[in-house]
């Protein structure tokens, strides 16, 4: 083993005991800063492409600064990318590019942003800092959109690296392994409430592991309050899967995130590699079921009707793995069903997952209720305020709440109602459009080239449909994983 080899695994060796030492308390959560600030040193002095792939890979594995008591919860992936960013930036002598299209370009007749991506996110972007100016909370708008700028700066990266073959393989591959990082911690969680009471593991997590990660805040609320557990009328509670997140919906739509990678490295012709991709696979669909989101689980609906239409009635026979996932998630019913109806004992019940799934078209069920219920008074809020919204990060303000309860999870259950109430119907727009983009890119590569982005198309339908129930993609690990993914849809754009 090489010692550039030698270092990256020592670098992400020390990330991982430092979380393991803070989640058992035997030191302090302080650790965490002592091993950002060694991921900052080899990000400063290793090779960029070395310190993404490290960057990627630790994508589950961020956790929260304790800097002070008040101030506990910044993830240290946000001055991680920016060091990162701005190693990409001056190493690869991006400022004459840039400057040039600023000082020389711009007063060109015929010059223009080439890119539609990036024109309707700078669209997006004003927008946001307009709605500021109607915001009760002008300081939760501008953090939400420093958020976003910062989540952004990923993708140049991975676009700009990721024209090398090479390394587009080795971004892939880190990104599937990423995502077995999470099935792992997932999968430990599945295991343990099968010896300790569920109360227990609430408990102990919150205060353990949920603090090193998003801090004493998040911490003591979800003490209280989470969706870490489905319930039924006639049978005990049982554990949603969640790995690392706050909840069970940011762990699905990551999971759906990975199968993108998964997936292409299923094309590859290596059977040993092949069969343990497979296996992942596995376990990824599996994983999904007992997220227990059901908005995941309506949302497959499409793209697999889409795909087994096109294999069996156009003769793609690219669609092939798709369907034998679509086998492989029928089958996750019953089976899940059944695990979970022994994760305690007097669970006796093996039709758990199917009484969770029927319940989405009860109108009455709690769930339910409660998103038509926000669903409406998003629209209400919409009508009231149509062109910027009620101010970018300011969502609580529509259901009559503090801003400070986004932190408790205030969300319209709906990416676009959520997108239209902060930003008005002008953001979007704008944000439709941004999608828009991504879909006809996906669309126009997976015809030239039907490998990585037929994968991406396939799932980003997934995610579309699934954004109509939930907000997630704006968790920082899931957007963080999407840039990743979505830059190697983009490596040979300028």
């Amino acid at each position: 083993m090489g010692e550039k080899k030698l270092s990256f695994l020592a670098v992400f060796l020390i990330e991982i005991l430092a979380i393991l030492l803070a989640v058992f308390g035997v030191l302090p959560r302080e650790i965490i800063l002592i091993s950002t600030g060694i991921m900052a040193f080899y990000f400063i002095f290793a090779r960029l492409e070395h310190s993404l792939l490290l960057f990627i890979l630790s994508i589950p594995l961020f956790a929260a600064m304790s800097v002070t008591e008040s101030f506990d919860t910044m993830a240290n992936w946000r001055i991680l990318l920016v060091i990162l960013f701005l190693v990409w930036f001056f190493r690869k002598h991006k400022w004459p590019q840039i400057k040039k299209q600023i000082f020389t370009n711009c007063c060109a007749p015929e010059f223009k942003i080439k890119s539609n991506l990036a024109k309707w996110v700078f669209v997006f972007l004003a927008i946001s800092v307009l709605s500021v100016f109607v915001a009760v909370s002008p300081v939760a708008a501008i953090k939400k959109i420093l958020f976003l700028v910062n989540i952004f700066l990923l993708f140049p990266i991975i676009k700009d690296v990721s024209k090398s073959d090479k390394e587009k393989e080795r971004i892939i591959k880190t990104g599937a392994t990423a995502l077995i990082i999470v099935l792992l911690v997932g999968y430990l969680q599945l295991i343990s409430v099968f010896f300790v009471p569920l109360y227990d593991f609430w408990q102990w997590w919150a205060n353990n592991v949920a603090s090193v990660f998003y801090g004493n805040n998040l911490s003591e609320l979800l003490k209280l309050s989470n969706t870490w557990f489905s319930y039924y009328p006639d049978s005990p509670p049982t554990l949603r899967m969640f790995s690392v997140f706050p909840d069970s919906h940011s762990f699905a739509i990551f999971g759906i995130i990975g199968l993108i990678f998964l997936v292409y490295v299923l094309k590859k012709p290596q059977k040993p590699e092949k069969l343990l991709t497979w296996g992942v696979v596995i376990f990824s669909l599996f994983g999904l079921m007992f997220s227990g989101s059901r908005g995941v689980w309506l949302s497959a609906v499409a793209p697999f009707l889409v795909a087994v239409f096109l294999y069996f009635f156009k003769k793609e026979k690219v669609f092939k793995p798709f369907l034998i996932m679509l086998v492989i998630f029928a089958l996750a019913f019953p089976i899940s069903s059944l695990v979970l109806s022994h994760s305690h004992e007097d669970g006796e019940d093996a039709t758990l997952v199917f009484k969770r799934a029927k319940s989405i078209a009860d109108l009455e069920e709690l769930s339910v209720k409660s998103r038509l219920g926000i669903w409406k008074s998003s629209f209400d809020s919409i009508l009231k305020h149509p062109l910027l919204g009620v101010g970018i990060g300011n969502y609580a303000v529509v259901l009559d709440e503090d801003v400070s309860a986004a932190k408790k999870g205030a969300s319209a259950h709906n990416l676009y109602l959520d997108v239209a109430s902060e930003t008005g119907l002008l953001g979007l727009i704008a944000f439709l459009l941004i999608l828009l983009a991504i879909f006809k890119k996906s669309i126009k590569s997976a015809i030239s080239d039907k490998q990585y982005a037929l994968c991406f198309l396939f799932f980003f339908v997934w995610i579309l449909i699934y954004n109509l129930f939930d907000v997630v993609l704006f968790n920082d690990k899931a957007l963080l994983f999407f840039m990743v993914a979505a830059g190697l849809l983009y490596k040979n754009e300028q």
